[in-house]
């Protein structure tokens, strides 16, 4: 056996060293976090100081998932702040001013319960309320991101895991996690699928975001990720392009549609068009190649068009002639929907009219009404709403300042040339 050196032992050591450093800079700051800023995500972190009666002093993390411009929402795990009626809280876009906090709601004596607090007043400039992922499937194995306080390493700490599956309806991930984890997000692709509310040596629990949000609604809270921290634009799971609408109003009109393809702004009180919920809407109209592979797929009826020309369409133009019931199947086989023509308005208002086609217009989900702002029921069922730029829905003369809001309708059962749809996707679905 050769004998090793005290020098060769050490030359081992400081490689071993130098290996292990490395191993550790990969575990606390993984490469796609890198990629998106790990700075943008801390300041959607918080980290939460607590004493309740008679006790020491204990921290925690926190998840800011609202800002307003006089309050942010933040959720942490309950047993980070039960017993103090108001915790102090640090952000990190100013570390050196904690501001405090008010418990709005809480889950008191569950293991993994949670709590929600609200910080008033003038909220610091960068805070910014992270997105929370109700779509995504996890299975085990996906590699995580969480941001948190433990006791020897830097406050805001990026550290990694990997995900073991579901403990019941809670989260289980492996990783080096402490108590000062407890609350903060477990991040995936830079959303949050879960709160971390137990840490036990190298294993952590987390509440997923689909029990976070029906929590969030009990509290009233309705969370909204910062513009900032959205992704603008997203390639769905079925390869399609879509484009992010965020909630919100915007002004439309009461347009009078005539003959001839003429339409006359009607002057009337100030309208508005709102959205509760973001969307991510596709951006561009469902091709012939798409709704060929969804009949394929479905064993569905084709159309005339398509059986008997479908060699010789397009495969990415739109597809036309579609009846109103294919595209609401269309959408469901795609695990989207049609849009309502409130959203497909507030679409085209905000890419500018980019997404719409100047031959085909569009099916919209609401039956059809004379008046818009009407509460009662419909005349007829089975007319449905349709949308298109001016130039699609062949408008040749046009009185007053109109861009999106002329609204027409078609019998549901019957498609035509020039007919086409789009899907959207909601953000809050659950898991």
């Amino acid at each position: 056996m050769l004998k090793k050196s005290a020098s060769d032992v050490l030359v081992v050591r400081i490689a071993f060293l130098a290996t292990a450093l490395c191993l550790l800079s990969t575990s606390l700051v993984p490469h796609d976090l890198l990629a998106q800023g790990s700075e943008d995500l801390k300041r959607g972190v918080v980290k939460i100081t607590a004493r309740g009666e008679g006790q020491q002093s204990k921290v925690g993390t926190g998840v800011v998932v609202r800002v307003d411009h006089d309050a942010a929402y933040i959720v942490t795990a309950a047993h980070v702040i039960e017993g103090d009626p108001e915790p102090i809280v640090t952000v990190f876009p100013n570390p050196q001013k904690p501001l405090v906090a008010q418990v709005v709601g809480i889950q008191g004596g569950d293991q993994h319960g949670l709590a929600a607090l609200r910080v008033v007043g003038p909220i610091p400039d960068g805070l910014v309320a992270l997105p929370l992922d109700l779509t995504t499937k996890v299975v085990g194995g996906e590699a995580l991101t969480f941001i948190g306080f433990p006791r020897t390493l830097p406050p805001w700490t990026v550290s990694t895991g990997s995900l073991s599956g579901m403990n019941g309806p809670i989260l289980a991930f492996q990783a080096l996690v402490e108590e000062g984890h407890s609350g903060g997000p477990l991040l995936l692709n830079g959303q949050v699928i879960g709160v971390v509310s137990d840490t036990r040596g190298r294993l952590g629990y987390a509440v997923p975001t689909s029990i976070l949000a029906v929590a969030l609604r009990g509290w009233r809270i309705e969370p909204r990720a910062s513009e900032s921290m959205m992704p603008q634009e997203k390639i769905g799971a079925d390869g399609v392009p879509m484009v992010l609408i965020r909630s919100g109003r915007i002004p439309t009109k009461i347009v009078g549609v005539y003959g001839g393809g003429t339409v006359e702004e009607v002057q009337g009180p100030a309208r508005f068009v709102y959205l509760r919920d973001d969307l991510y809407v596709e951006t561009t109209l469902v091709s012939n190649a798409r709704y060929l592979r969804f009949v394929e797929a479905t064993g569905g009826i084709p159309f005339a068009e398509l059986e008997e020309h479908a060699a010789s369409l397009k495969p990415e133009e739109p597809v036309e002639d579609v009846s109103w019931h294919d595209a609401v199947a269309f959408c469901r086989w795609a695990h989207k929907r049609l849009p309502t023509e409130d959203e497909w308005e507030k679409a085209a208002r905000d890419t500018q009219g980019r997404i719409l086609n100047d031959r085909v217009y569009e099916w919209a989900a609401n039956t059809y009404q004379e008046s818009r702002f009407s509460s009662g029921e419909p005349q007829d069922p089975t007319r449905k709403v349709v949308r298109g730029s001016l130039r699609a829905l062949n408008i040749q003369k046009v009185f007053g300042d109109i861009d999106y809001q002329v609204r027409m309708y078609a019998n549901a059962d019957e498609g035509a040339s020039g007919r086409g749809f789009r899907c959207v996707q909601d953000l809050a679905k659950e898991r």
